[in-house]
């Protein structure tokens, strides 16, 4: 045997040992993989060193961040010669086989490496992994009448008392004829979540916000205080209309669905209609809205344009959704859903366009931008540097 077939069969071998090293990791092996497996590993203490350095949680968890941001680039180079990223970006998952095939390969390589009289652990092989931010979730804190602050979270289902439980991420109400309490559902930045109100209406609460209301409503109106975003799907009830009190603006509807911008550090208070018709009134001033139209109000001047909706609703469908938008409006979105601090070291003055999955980490978000050409982005623990 030549030195080339010693050096392809002694390659083959390891390449099989890293197959079993691969489906151990994914938990897919056979009993007849699982005991060949057992047999390579006993077969010397070396072999043993190489599968618990393979294994290891730290170099499975690197390998991880290291090939999704492989498949991240990859997936960038296919729109690198677009001034913007006109087309929905795929969301970028990459397939059980693409991983597991790179999992071998990998493996199959570290276990090569450490073989060849110089014995490394796999961390070695620069899989440092990048600087990054994790996103938001649905995670909220409810402030009781009594006093009480319940934590929620999406994963867990609470019975809170006789009238208000929760339910996959959802504060459900029933109906009660006890005395009413104000309620206030209050959602971090890193978060979101869903409640539906006594009367049936359905509320989406964003990042930084939240909505003050009555364990039951009582009157001739139905009148809740809100901060920062929330969408409405308000249950129609014509004979007590629903009232969303936002920084001294009412914004009044019977059956209808809106979004109310309302954040400190935007330029407007932004009121968009989605179906239906919504009364905004603030002093004197009143204006009535028609679906597809978005107010605006700032230092008490009132413009009223037609907008394209899926950007305005895309955050209740956990997406960013961007047209034509600014670098500014972008980053405010950004860094209220990853609670990140967000420094310009330069401005870019381009327009970005596209849609991007809010779940994924946000050098995922950064990376689709910067695939512009025209922004460049720097990540240093919870802050992120804009550079152009």
């Amino acid at each position: 045997m030549n030195s080339f077939e010693h050096y392809e069969n002694e390659m083959g071998k390891e390449f099989r040992v890293a197959y079993l090293i691969a489906q151990f990791v994914q938990e897919d092996l056979t009993e007849e993989e699982e005991s060949e497996l057992d047999y390579w590993v006993q077969a010397s203490e070396h072999n043993m060193q190489v599968f618990e350095d393979l294994t290891a949680g730290e170099t499975v968890t690197a390998f991880m961040k290291w090939y999704y941001e492989t498949e991240v680039e990859k997936n960038l180079r296919k729109v690198k010669a677009r001034i913007s990223f006109e087309a929905p970006v795929k969301k970028m998952r990459a397939g059980y086989y693409a991983l597991a095939a790179s999992l071998i390969g990998l493996i199959g390589f570290g276990i090569f490496y450490m073989s060849g009289g110089n014995p490394k652990p796999l961390m070695a092989l620069n899989l440092k992994a990048p600087a990054d931010i994790t996103p938001g979730s649905s995670t909220a804190v409810l402030l009781m009448g009594d006093g009480r602050r319940v934590a929620l979270e999406s994963s867990t289902d609470t019975v809170i008392d006789a009238n208000v439980h929760v339910t996959g991420g959802e504060v459900l109400y029933a109906a009660n004829e006890g005395e009413p309490m104000q309620h206030r559902l209050e959602v971090p930045f890193k978060g979101f979540y869903k409640i539906v109100l006594p009367d049936g209406t359905r509320v989406w609460v964003n990042s930084n916000s939240s909505i003050q209301y009555p364990s039951r409503f009582t009157g001739n109106e139905r009148r809740v205080l809100v901060t920062g975003e929330t969408f409405f799907e308000v249950a129609r009830d014509v004979s007590h209309p629903f009232i969303v009190q936002v920084n001294g603006i009412d914004v009044t509807a019977v059956g209808t669905a809106f979004n109310v911008n309302a954040y400190p550090d935007e330029p407007a208070i932004q009121t968009t209609l989605t179906e239906g018709k919504i009364r905004v009134q603030a002093g004197q001033q009143t204006m009535d809205l028609q679906p597809g139209q978005q107010l605006g109000i700032a230092g008490g001047q009132w413009s009223v344009r037609a907008v394209e909706l899926a950007p305005v609703t895309a955050w209740t469908r956990n997406e960013f959704k961007f047209r034509k938008a600014p670098i500014e409006s972008l980053m405010r979105m950004i860094g209220r859903w990853y609670g990140a601090t967000v420094v310009y070291r330069k401005k870019p003055t381009d327009h970005f366009t596209g849609t991007i999955d809010r779940s994924v980490p946000v050098s995922q978000v950064l990376k689709v931008m910067e695939a512009t050409g025209q922004v460049h982005f720097e990540i240093a623990g919870d802050t992120i540097y804009v550079n152009d």
